[in-house]
């Protein structure tokens, strides 16, 4: 059982990051966009989640990171987790994103943070 879970959110972060390209579209400036001409939460960087971006920007990329993940595992992406659970993946993601992570995609960094934190898999929070 642990084994098999493990492997469906190993896919996780390969799902999530396949879905950000899947919906991005290139905007004249050449800054990846999702299409309703903001840049997709995944295609940005952990140093401008941690730098240019305002709380309010954080929190709805971490909403969107986060519907991505449990999306892609099956966990209702569709429906919208509670404010403290999205604050928490919030934080995770400035956490990780601080230890270096740079340059590194959200996308990536998000899935990675998803699958190995079971609070997340719930919609509570």
């Amino acid at each position: 059982m642990v084994r098999s879970r493990m492997g469906l959110i190993a896919g996780v972060a390969a799902v999530t990051v396949a879905t950000v390209a899947a919906v991005m579209v290139t905007g004249s400036d050449g800054e990846a966009t999702d299409g309703a001409g903001g840049a997709a939460a995944g295609s940005r960087s952990c140093m401008s989640f941690v730098g240019s971006m305002d709380d309010g920007e954080r929190l709805s990329a971490a909403e969107e990171l986060l519907l991505q993940a449990k999306a892609a595992d099956g966990t209702e992406g569709d429906v919208t987790p509670s404010l403290a659970m999205v604050r928490r993946f919030a934080s995770g993601l400035a956490d990780a994103c601080g230890r270096g992570a740079g340059e590194e995609l959200l996308a990536v960094v998000a899935g990675d943070l998803y699958a190995a934190n079971e609070d997340f898999y719930s919609l509570q929070g």
